[in-house]
């Protein structure tokens, strides 16, 4: 419901639902995947820039398992790319752009040698 409510706002921003979405993902007491998905639609549908404790909550939330379920969706298996699932990818381009492409990416949150 989350990721429907950004998507419901994509054509016309809502200041509400934007603050909304930022008390979601910085809401502890949510379900990882509230916490997610709310991240993912708060950076999606704010030009703002991004505090670094989203950053840390999708970093953190980002899990292999949470990210192949989020490939699941249509729009997210379409985003995924360079042996990376969607949200991963997702991610890195909007939280860390100076990360390059992985040539190929067991697992895109392991520390690097």
């Amino acid at each position: 419901m989350v990721l429907a409510t950004a998507e419901v706002t994509r054509t016309h921003t809502h200041s509400p639902t934007i603050a909304w979405m930022r008390e979601r993902w910085r809401d502890r007491a949510q379900a990882p995947e509230v916490r997610l998905a709310a991240a993912v639609g708060w950076l999606c549908r704010t030009a703002e820039p991004v505090p670094d404790d989203l950053r840390a909550a999708v970093d953190d939330l980002a899990a292999d398992e949470r990210a192949r379920a989020m490939d699941a969706l249509p729009w997210m298996a379409v985003a995924s790319g360079s042996g990376e699932t969607g949200l991963h990818r997702c991610a890195r381009k909007m939280l860390h752009p100076d990360q390059p492409d992985p040539e190929h990416c067991e697992n895109p949150w392991a520390p690097r040698p």
